[in-house]
């Protein structure tokens, strides 16, 4: 991957133009290398259940970025989500940084195959997704 391409990859996160639902919901892209991504989530108090702890939809949010912008450091099209399975392992403190890191584990011609963890500060995996996303040919401008 280019230089640049990588900088308009965690630009695409952050600052003016930047993608509006992961703002909204405090992730920020941090890291993307070939066929990886790493998004970060400073835990706040909209972020949580009414158990305190971080709630299950952000957490599947924040490994679909990370599985989509994994996918968008080999190949620069329009993608979208087919199907996704989580499964939520351990329950993460209501307070801190959560971390997912996406790893893009087969690409096909449509179809790309990747693998999510999320992990808390200490390094616990807290939750594991599986995505299967569709990359439709159309060129995705960043």
């Amino acid at each position: 991957m280019t230089e640049e391409r990588r900088q308009k990859l965690l630009q695409s996160s952050q600052g003016p133009g930047a993608e509006p639902f992961s703002q909204y919901n405090h992730m920020k892209v941090t890291a993307v290398d070939d066929g990886t991504a790493t998004v970060e989530l400073e835990l706040q108090p909209d972020s949580l259940n009414c158990w305190g702890t971080p709630h299950g939809g952000v957490l599947f949010t924040m490994a679909d970025v990370a599985a989509g912008m994994a996918l968008l450091t080999l190949r620069q099209e329009v993608t979208f989500t087919v199907s996704s399975s989580i499964e939520y392992l351990s329950a993460a403190p209501g307070t801190g940084k959560l971390t997912a890191v996406g790893t893009v584990e087969k690409m096909g011609g449509h179809m790309g195959f990747s693998r999510t963890d999320i992990r808390d500060e200490s390094g616990k995996l807290v939750a594991a997704l599986r995505t299967v996303m569709y990359l439709t040919g159309r060129p995705l401008e960043l």
